[in-house]
C-alpha cells in the first residue's frame, strides 16, 4: 500500500511523508482530512539517538502520529524493510527510513485512534541483518564462507549499503550519495585524500566467525571499519556523510567528494551566533560533558593460527555411515615348519591351536568425511559423494582404493587375538585412528620401467588428489618489517605403507584350491602352501600369512565374507615388510646428509602468491614465494605444476624407508625463534602475502632410490634410470598420514621477553587521580613491527584482523591524519583525539532554534555563544517538523 500526505506547519513549510509497505503501489491512500487516515495536531518528529561524540554511526528515529478511523495491518511489519518511509520538508528529504518491525500497536476505543509509527533510518537499520546477508532466505552460511576473499572497505561498504538502501526513494529520481571528507587517507598525496576506502582493504572471514551465531551484524562491519580510521557517519535524508570530528570543529571549508560516484561538494564554514532572533523556547540546558583524563583503547586480535582446516580435525569430521564396520582379517603364522603351516591352517578354517606365533587380527574401518575437503576421483568430481550415501555399504570406497588411485579419510582400529590361549577377557572397545589415506597400488616392479606402476601418465592422471575447499584463515601473512620472519609449518606423521605379499588369498588357502602351480609332492590339503611364507618382522623364517576381506549391507547389520574381494584397502599393520634402508648420503659418505625424502607434492596459494621449492633438501631457504600462474597462463603443464613444493619425511642413518612412520620433515632449529616441529615456510615483508587460502595435495611424489633418492623437478616424473633405479612407489600400496596440521608462525622479531598480553593504546597522564575511560574497543587494528611489539609488551602474529593497503600489499601501519598533517597509526590518533576533547571539561548545551528550510540549522555548522564567548559543534540535531524547531545537542570546541 503506498500512503502518502502532506500538511504545512508553523513556518508554513511544506511537510510530505510518504509510506510505502511491501513494495506494493496498487493500493493507494492519501493521509489529509476526510480520509481513513488523518495527521494528530504534532505529526512529525525526527530525533537524533547520538549518546556522545564516541558513537560511530549517528542515527536518528522519526515518529509519525496519524490518527485512523480502523485497522491498518499494513503498519504492522515483520521484518525490518516492510514499510518505507520518506519525510519532505520543501521538497527536501530529511528523512528515508523504515518502520521498526514489529513494533506497531492500535488502539480501538474512539472513532480516531492515535496511533504512532516508530521509524528507523538506514544506520539504524543495518542492525536487522548479518554480514552477507547470512540467515536470510536462501542464504547459507557455509556458501557465504566458502567465498569469503580479501575485500576494499569500499566495497563492503557499497554492497552493505546498496542492499539496505534498496528501494529506499519512494518518489524516484534521487540518488544516493556517500560524502567523504578526506580527513584520513593512507598518504599525504592529494590524489589519495578521498581514495581511503579503496585502498584498505579487510579479510571478510573476520566478519563471518567460527559458526553462524558468531557473523557479525551489518551495522557491526560498517562501525568497526570506521572507527578503525575514527571517522563516523550520519545520514540527511539521501546522503550519507563521513567524517571526522576534528574536520567538523575545524575552521577549514570540507572538501566532500562521493566515494561511490566521485562528485566534489566543497562546504564553506560558516559560524552562526545564538541570538533571540533564532532561539524558540526558553528551556536551554548548560551542562558540563563528561571528563576523562585517560582513555585506553584496547584491541581485540583475531589471529591465524591454523592457514588451513586439517583434514583430520575431529571437530569437524563426520561420517556418512552410522558406525565402523568389520572391513579386514589378517591370519598370521610365524615360522616356516610344520608347526607353522598346521597352525595356519587351524586359524584359517575356524579350529583351536595352542601354537604361540599364530594370531588373527580383526580390523575395523569408518569411512570418514570433511566439509572442507574433497577428493576427486582422476582428478574430477568427489569420491565421498560417489560412494558414500545411504549409509550402505561402507566397504565400497575402501575396496576401490585399494585397485585404483583415491584419496579418502578413514578411520581404522584393530582387535588382535592370540591362538594359545592364554587371555580370554573381552574387548571392551575398539580405538580408533583417522588417517588422510592416499592409495598408491604399486605393483612390485623395478627392472623394467615401461611395466613399473604407477608411472607418469597414472600420476599425472590423479592430479589433484586432495583439495582443501574451506575457507578458515586470510589475511595479510607477510610481517610488518624485516627483523621478523612468519612460518607457516606442515607437521603430522606419515608412512610409506608397504605392499602386502600373502601366501596365498584366503579364498584359496579355505577351499585348499592354490592359485599357483603347486609341488604335488608337498601333498594335499594346507601343505600344498608349506614354505610359502612371506617376511615378517619377527622371525628370519618369515611367516604365512593371508587377508579376509568383509562386507555388511549397513554398518549394524552382520558382516558378511566378501569372497569377490581378494584385495582392498590394507591398513597399516605395522607387522609389514621394512624395505630400502638409508644406509648412506653418497658413495664414501656414511653421514646422514640427506634432509627430505618428498613423498607429496602440494600447491599453497595465498592470494596472487604461491609457494615454490628451490633445491630437494627442503630448508627453509629453499622455498620462495612467487606470483602463482593459472594452468592457461603457463607455457606448459610442468611450468604450472613447478608452482609447488614437497612434504617427506627426514630418515636417518639406519631407517627403512618403507613400512616405517616417521614424522613430517623437521626443518625448524632453536635459531628460527619458533616453538613448533615440522616443515617451515618463511614468510618475509618482501614476500607480500596476504589473501583467501587455497591448498591442494596434488599426489604422490615419484621418487627414485638408488642408494640415495631423487626426483624431477616435476613431482610426477621420474630422474634418468639406472641399472640399480627402485621407483620408491612401485613398492607401496598407500600412503597413510596421521595428525596433518598446517599452521602458522612469528618469530617475534627475535624476542621473547614478552608475555601474551593485550594490544593496550592508553594516553599518558600526570594527574594522580584518573578517570579513566576504559570500554573503547578496536576489532580491526593495525600490523606491529617488532619493535613496536617489543615497546606494548606483546608477541606478534599473523591477524585476520589486520588490514591490508592494496597499493602496497602490506599490513597497514599507519594512516595519514589531513586535519593534523601527520602520519601515524590509527589506534594513536583515536587515543590522541579523544584525549583532547575529553581531558578537559567543556560546556555542552541543548538548544532550541529555529528550523525552516534553508535557514540557520546546519549539522556542520558551528554556533557562537556570544555572552559566554565559545564556539560550539554539533553533536546530534532533533527536529519537530510541526513547530519548525531543531532542538541542537551542541559541545564546546577546545581551544
Amino acid at each position: 500500500m503506498y500512503i502518502h500526505g502532506h500538511f504545512y506547519n508553523e513556518w508554513n513549510d511544506r511537510i510530505e511523508v510518504h509510506i510505502l509497505t511491501h513494495g506494493d503501489r496498487g493500493q493507494e491512500l492519501e493521509i489529509g482530512e476526510g480520509s481513513e487516515i488523518d495527521w494528530t495536531d504534532d505529526p512529525v518528529d525526527i530525533t537524533s539517538e547520538v549518546s556522545d561524540t564516541f558513537d560511530v554511526l549517528l542515527r536518528h528515529q522519526a515518529s509519525v502520529r496519524l490518527l485512523v478511523r480502523n485497522f491498518v495491518p499494513d503498519f504492522f511489519c515483520a521484518s525490518c524493510r516492510d514499510a518505507v518511509v520518506n519525510i519532505y520538508r520543501e521538497g527536501k528529504c530529511l528523512f528515508a527510513g523504515f518502520v521498526e518491525p514489529q513494533t506497531y500497536s492500535q488502539g480501538y476505543n474512539e472513532e480516531q485512534d492515535e496511533i504512532e509509527l516508530s521509524c528507523i533510518d538506514v544506520l539504524t537499520a543495518l542492525q536487522y541483518a548479518k554480514y552477507g546477508n547470512v540467515g536470510a532466505l536462501g542464504v547459507l552460511y557455509g556458501v557465504v564462507k566458502a567465498s569469503a576473499s580479501q575485500r576494499t572497505m569500499l566495497d563492503i561498504i557499497k554492497e552493505i549499503m546498496a542492499d539496505m538502501t534498496a528501494g529506499l526513494d519512494i518518489k524516484g529520481g534521487h540518488s544516493l550519495r556517500f560524502l567523504y571528507d578526506g580527513s584520513r587517507a593512507v598518504d599525504s598525496l592529494t590524489a589519495n585524500r578521498h581514495a581511503v576506502f579503496g585502498q584498505l582493504s579487510v579479510s571478510e572471514l573476520l566478519f563471518l566467525g567460527s559458526d553462524e551465531d558468531e557473523v557479525w551484524q551489518q551495522d557491526e562491519v560498517l562501525e568497526e571499519m570506521l572507527k578503525y580510521l575514527n571517522l563516523h557517519i550520519v545520514q540527511d535524508g539521501f546522503t550519507f556523510y563521513i567524517f571526522s570530528w576534528e574536520s567538523v570543529k575545524g575552521n577549514d571549508s570540507i572538501y566532500w567528494r562521493d566515494i561511490v560516484g566521485g562528485e566534489r561538494l566543497p562546504m564553506n564554514r560558516r559560524t552562526v551566533d545564538i541570538s533571540t532572533k533564532n532561539v524558540t523556547g526558553t528551556d536551554t540546558t548548560i551542562s558540563v560533558g563528561e571528563v576523562f583524563n585517560q582513555i585506553l583503547l584496547t584491541c581485540k586480535i583475531e589471529s591465524v593460527e591454523s592457514v588451513i582446516e586439517s583434514p583430520l580435525d575431529d571437530d569437524l569430521l563426520k561420517s556418512p555411515f552410522s558406525n565402523k564396520q568389520k572391513y579386514m582379517t589378517e591370519y598370521s603364522c610365524d615360522g616356516e615348519g610344520k608347526r607353522a603351516i598346521g597352525a595356519f591352517d587351524a586359524i584359517t578354517h575356524g579350529n583351536p591351536t595352542d601354537y604361540d606365533g599364530a594370531k588373527t587380527t580383526d580390523w575395523f574401518m569408518q569411512v570418514m568425511g570433511n566439509a572442507q575437503w574433497s577428493f576427486p576421483r582422476n582428478g574430477k568430481g568427489n569420491l565421498m559423494e560417489l560412494y558414500c550415501s545411504d549409509n550402505r555399504n561402507q566397504q565400497v570406497l575402501p575396496n576401490i582404493l585399494g585397485t585404483e588411485p583415491g584419496t579418502a579419510i578413514v578411520a581404522l582400529g584393530k582387535v588382535e587375538r592370540k591362538s594359545a590361549g592364554t587371555d580370554n577377557s573381552p574387548v571392551s572397545k575398539v580405538p580408533m585412528t583417522n588417517y588422510l589415506v592416499v592409495s598408491v597400488n604399486g605393483n612390485g616392479e623395478d627392472r623394467d620401467e615401461h611395466k613399473v606402476y604407477p608411472n607418469e601418465a597414472t600420476l599425472k592422471a590423479g592430479i589433484p588428489c586432495a583439495v582443501y575447499t574451506g575457507n578458515t584463515t586470510g589475511g595479510v601473512f607477510s610481517p610488518s618489517d624485516e627483523n621478523t620472519t612468519n612460518y607457516i609449518v606442515l607437521s603430522g606423521k606419515i608412512v610409506l605403507n608397504p605392499v602386502m605379499a600373502v601366501t596365498d588369498t584366503f579364498k584359496a588357502i579355505y577351499n585348499y584350491k592354490p592359485t599357483f602351480h603347486y609341488n604335488p609332492l608337498l601333498g594335499g590339503g594346507i601343505n600344498q602352501w608349506w614354505h610359502r611364507t612371506v617376511p615378517s618382522r619377527d622371525n628370519s623364517d618369515g611367516r604365512y600369512y593371508t587377508q579376509r576381506w568383509w562386507r555388511a549391507e549397513t554398518p549394524g547389520s552382520e558382516p558378511q565374507w566378501d569372497e569377490a574381494t581378494a584385495h582392498g584397502l590394507v591398513p597399516f599393520t605395522e607387522t609389514g615388510p621394512e624395505e630400502y634402508e638409508f644406509k648412506y648420503s653418497s658413495i664414501g659418505d656414511s653421514s646422514d646428509q640427506i634432509s627430505k625424502i618428498a613423498v607429496f607434492a602440494c600447491m599453497l596459494i595465498i592470494g596472487d602468491k604461491c609457494v615454490v621449492e628451490k633445491g630437494t633438501a627442503g630448508q627453509p631457504g629453499d622455498f620462495e614465494w612467487r606470483i602463482y600462474k593459472p594452468l592457461e597462463k603457463c607455457a606448459s603443464e610442468d611450468e604450472y605444476y613447478q608452482q609447488s613444493f614437497t612434504i617427506g619425511f627426514d630418515p636417518k642413518i639406519g631407517d627403512k624407508l618403507i613400512g616405517t612412520k616417521f614424522d613430517l620433515q623437521n626443518n625448524i632449529s632453536y635459531e628460527l625463534g619458533i616453538d613448533a616441529e615440522g616443515t617451515a615456510i618463511p614468510i618475509r615483508k618482501k614476500d607480500k602475502v596476504s589473501g583467501q587460502v587455497r591448498f591442494m595435495i596434488l599426489g604422490p611424489v615419484n621418487s627414485m632410490w638408488d642408494v640415495i633418492t631423487r626426483r624431477h623437478p616435476t613431482f610426477f616424473r621420474h630422474t634418468k634410470w639406472g641399472s640399480s633405479t627402485i621407483p620408491l612407489l612401485a613398492h607401496v600400496s598407500s600412503i597413510f598420514v596421521e595428525s596433518f596440521e598446517v599452521k602458522v608462525y612469528s618469530d617475534n622479531g627475535l624476542v621473547n621477553n614478552t608475555g601474551d598480553n593485550d594490544i593496550v593504546y592508553m594516553s599518558d597522564t600526570k594527574e594522580r587521580f584518573v578517570n579513566r575511560k576504559d570500554d573503547v574497543e578496536f576489532r580491526i587494528s593495525s600490523a606491529l613491527t617488532s619493535s613496536e611489539s617489543r615497546n606494548l609488551g606483546v608477541t606478534d602474529s599473523v591477524k585476520m584482523s589486520t588490514p591490508m593497503n592494496t597499493d602496497t600489499g602490506e599490513g597497514v601501519r599507519s594512516v595519514y591524519d589531513h586535519v593534523r598533517r601527520e602520519a601515524g597509526k590509527p589506534e594513536q590518533f583515536y587515543v590522541d583525539s579523544y584525549y583532547n576533547e575529553y581531558h578537559e571539561p567543556r560546556i555542552q548545551m541543548v538548544q532550541k532554534l529555529v528550523d525552516t528550510e534553508g535557514g540557520i540549522v546546519d549539522m556542520f555548522a558551528h554556533y557562537r555563544h556570544p555572552a559566554m564567548d565559545r564556539t560550539f559543534f554539533v553533536q546530534g540535531i532533533s527536529r519537530n517538523l510541526e513547530s519548525g524547531e531543531a532542538e541542537m545537542t551542541i559541545k564546546e570546541i577546545e581551544r
